[in-house]
């Protein structure tokens, strides 16, 4: 059953408000500091880019220099995302471990927008503005929209990828990217507001 009492970005705000005032002692230094790129359009609410990853508010580009060198309680990585200050959280992390797997599947090693570059214009574009249209593999999803919450998708190798988008006076609605036996998108399928909200129109 959908949430009905609580929207999803409502229990995430929730969350990192508890997470953050439970923070206590210094931040321990990572050596060496995770560095690289943002993978793909990461989404921040107050300064936080979380895994619940709900569809709502700024984008962060693919591509902007990231630099993360200190952790807090194993779970909260501190750094910079281009000029911004940023906490990373994978809410689901059991482990440091966890923590700093998810942290490396955000920033990556070489510039995301390299192979952007190389792919058709309309897929670009939705890539730009965060959305996506049929055909559209994997990897170019990802790119528009990060990755799905673990909570809700964990296997990134399913065929529904399952996100959550804010629908104007109600709470956040799923939407899932239902992908075909080749790997690209075939439908979107959720509310029709919440579904149009991140499918490209041409």
């Amino acid at each position: 059953m959908f949430p009905s009492q609580q929207s999803v970005r409502q229990r995430a705000r929730l969350s990192l408000l508890v997470a953050a005032a439970a923070l206590s002692g210094c931040a321990t230094k990572l050596t060496p500091p995770i560095t690289g790129f943002t993978c793909c359009n990461l989404r921040p609410s107050y300064d936080w880019v979380s895994s619940h990853n709900v569809q709502a508010g700024p984008i962060l580009p693919a591509g902007l220099p990231a630099r993360f060198d200190s952790m807090k309680r194993d779970y909260y990585l501190y750094g910079t995302l281009g000029t911004d200050y940023v906490t990373l959280s994978d809410d689901t992390a059991r482990s440091k471990e966890d923590t700093l797997r998810w942290a490396r599947r955000v920033v990556v090693p070489t510039d995301p927008r390299q192979q952007l570059a190389g792919w058709p214009q309309d897929i670009q574009n939705a890539v730009h503005t965060a959305r996506v249209l049929p055909g559209m593999s994997r990897v170019q999803v990802a790119m528009a929209l990060s990755y799905p919450s673990p909570a809700d998708t964990k296997d990134l190798q399913s065929l529904t990828w399952r996100y959550w988008v804010p629908v104007p006076r109600e709470d956040d609605a799923p939407v899932d990217i239902q992908f075909d036996a080749e790997g690209r998108v075939g439908a979107l399928v959720g509310k029709p507001a919440a579904v149009q909200a991140i499918a490209f129109k041409r």
